[in-house]
This record gives C-alpha cells, structure tokens and sequence, in this order.
C-alpha cells in the first residue's frame, strides 16, 4: 500500500489538530509536516516535497491562494487542496487560477476530506457540491464577459505578497523588517502596485484587496 503524505496548513493550532485527527484515522495517509502561515507551508513545501498540501485560504503575510502558488513552485508535483469558509466565487476562482486541484469547504470536512485526497492522488480533482456550482457559473460568466484577464495577474509573487501586508495595515517599515528588505525597495514595490493596478490612495488600495478576497 502506497503512502500519501500530507502538509497540513492553518493558522489555527485546534483546526491543524482537528485535522491530523482524522486524516490518522487512515493508515495509508501520513502527516509529514504542519505550518501555522503561508510562508511556513512554502518552506514545508520546499523541504518535505509532499504529495498534498491541505491549505486555509485566510491567513496573514501570505493567504492560501498566493501560498498555492508559491507552493507549486518549490514543489511541482504536489497537488493542493483548499479548506475554506468560503465559497464565494472570488475565492474558488483565483484558487484554481493559483494552480488548487481542489477546494472543500470546513463545515464538510471530514469524510469528505478523506475522499478529497484520494481522488487528488488518482490525479482528479475535488470540489465540495456547492463550490463546483459557483466555479462552473464563475467559469461561465468570466467567458461571456472576456474578463479572464485582471490587472492583478501583472503583480509579481512579491508585490501580492506586500500588496496583501500594505492592505492588512502595515506600514512600509513594518513590511521592510518582516520581509528582511530595505525601505526603499519596499517603498519601490508599492509605486509598482499602485501603478500597476491604477489605485491612488491607501484606502483605494484596502478596497481592492477586500474586493479581491486578500482581506476580509
């Protein structure tokens, strides 16, 4: 019997806990790695090569879906699976965008968690009911509409990431010391966002993120 190792990723310890407890009722499933951020499932991701990541998509410094991205660039092969509260279309789109092979939401975790990574280890993907209706219709309207192209898809993996902390409320010497960058590149990150996504105040700039689903 093959093993399937797993990355769990939340920023909730109980959530983390909640979830190893099930997932070890499998004996063909094996946790090789936890994360509490975005920036730890990367390094996870890195030094574990696992064959799933489970992601919450809400976390600070660096969400689940810019996290997914990241992921599948240290670690291709992985296939990653999104555990969120919300099936809003703006967030099952950009995770399938990031490159997410599955979305289920937390209030049907558990059986369905377990079924969920196994078909993502048979190479299909996974999505609860009602997210695979809001991704079919989103799907479906974006095409109607010819907007599968966003402004934001100009942003590099490092200006979403001080784009998602400048929304958060940082400011720019906060970012410099968290990401162990001068001021002055920060500072020149933010001209590129702003330029980039046409925003010309800080508010402006909150407001698109929370339209973007980066903040709630």
């Amino acid at each position: 019997m093959s093993t399937t190792r797993i990355l769990l990723v939340d920023d909730h310890t109980l959530m983390r806990q909640g979830l190893r407890h099930i997932l070890e009722s499998q004996p063909d499933f094996d946790i090789v790695a936890e994360a509490g951020s975005g920036l730890e499932a990367v390094e996870a991701a890195r030094d574990h090569k696992p064959d799933v990541a489970v992601v919450d998509i809400a976390m600070k410094e660096l969400n689940g879906i810019e996290a997914t991205s990241q992921i599948l660039k240290v670690s291709p092969l992985t296939s990653v699976l999104i555990l969120s509260m919300y099936s809003d279309e703006r967030y099952v789109l950009r995770a399938v965008k990031a490159g997410a092979r599955g979305y289920l939401l937390k209030n049907s975790a558990g059986d369905e968690l377990i079924q969920a990574i196994q078909d993502l280890q048979k190479g299909l993907a996974y999505f609860s009911p009602a997210v695979a209706a809001v991704f079919r219709d989103g799907v479906a309207r974006l095409k109607d509409a010819n907007v599968l192209n966003d402004r934001f898809d100009l942003l590099t993996s490092r200006e979403r990431q001080i784009y998602q902390l400048l929304a958060e409320g940082n400011s720019n010497k906060e970012i410099a010391s968290r990401l162990n960058l001068s001021l002055h590149t920060v500072e020149t990150h933010r001209w590129r966002i702003m330029e980039k996504l046409d925003l010309h105040s800080s508010a402006e700039l909150v407001l698109s993120a929370v339209r973007r689903g980066m903040v709630t």
